[in-house]
């Protein structure tokens, strides 16, 4: 149980579709030989499959309750606060407000350093920074922790996630009109985000190149660069994507349904295929509007709007 624990975050990063197979193994010996602390995090696992995999969000959600409820059962408080990182980095945005989630993920780092996990606090801050910059945090104030969590990362040796948090960085930069390379850290190879993503497209890290070209869509987007995102959409690992509800998926779903209907006006040939992905994002944010209107239903109105705009029906689009 303790060694498929450790393992989870590698199997997350490197192939995420090993997932069920782990958390379906801890939970049958969990049921088999009895409960432990480690069991939590199977049973969170679990959840993660059940709400960011098959989507059946109001069941995963009803079941991370039931994690903190174990480990309090085992008295393991040392590890109440790793379990909290991982069930507010995961689906718990998929019902609660954005922002509260990011609020809790700055106060984790701090918890998750007193019981002296140093890479489960790195993780917290990471997070941080990537839910900052989706939910609208100050733009400014996600560059100076981007760049300070870069710098601890190297100090403390925890680099495993410091390519990805550059990109972030990277992202943040360009949205602010800063030249700084947040690639210019002692420790990395690579000199900007073009080789990183070669790099990771000939070693088949598809999920991490999904975050980049996520970044890129994202960024493009806000400087209305819609031929740019719709390349980079094309070349989005669909397959890995598609059905995740990592909060980074998620908000990919709606800048892809805005370039969508954008490319179906100005790309006739291809309007037909375009117009199925913008419905598509349509769909999945009605569905996600259900869970939380908060987070989710002004970016579905926007889309509908769109929706109907390429479509003709200027006054209805206006309305919404």
């Amino acid at each position: 149980m303790t060694f498929m624990d450790s393992i989870i975050p590698c199997v997350f990063v490197i192939s995420p579709l090993f997932l069920p197979t782990i958390a379906n193994r801890m939970m049958s010996l969990s049921l088999r030989y009895g409960l432990t602390k480690e069991s939590a995090f199977g049973l969170y696992s679990y959840c993660y499959c059940l709400g960011c995999m098959l989507q059946d969000i109001d069941e995963g959600y009803h079941w991370i309750k039931v994690t903190r409820l174990m480990l309090e059962r085992f008295n393991a408080t040392e590890l109440c606060p790793k379990l909290k990182l991982v069930q507010y980095s995961f689906l718990i945005y998929m019902k609660e407000p954005l922002q509260s989630v990011t609020n809790v993920l700055f106060h984790c780092r701090e918890d998750i350093m007193m019981v002296g996990d140093v890479e489960y606090a790195i993780l917290s801050a990471h997070f941080h920074c990537q839910f900052a910059v989706l939910s609208g945090a100050s733009l400014s104030n996600a560059e100076k922790e981007c760049d300070s969590l870069s710098k601890e990362m190297v100090r403390l040796k925890q680099t495993q996630s410091i390519l990805e948090n550059a990109s972030i960085h990277h992202m943040v930069l360009q949205l602010i009109g800063s030249d700084k390379d947040p690639f210019a850290i002692p420790g990395i190879t690579y000199k900007d985000e073009d080789e990183v993503l070669d790099h990771l497209e000939s070693s088949g890290n598809v999920v991490f190149a999904n975050s980049i070209y996520i970044h890129r869509v994202v960024t493009a987007c806000f400087f209305r660069r819609y031929e740019y995102a719709a390349d980079m959409i094309e070349k989005y690992h669909s397959e890995v994507g598609k059905g995740s509800l990592v909060l980074s998926a998620v908000m990919y779903a709606f800048f892809e349904g805005l370039v969508a209907f954008r490319m179906a006006r100005s790309r006739p040939n291809d309007e037909q295929k375009w117009l199925v992905k913008g419905e598509s994002a349509i769909q999945r944010y009605e569905t996600w509007t259900t869970h939380s209107e908060w987070n989710f239903e002004n970016k579905f109105l926007l889309l509908e709007a769109e929706s109907l705009f390429s479509q003709g029906n200027y006054d209805s689009a206006e309305k919404k």
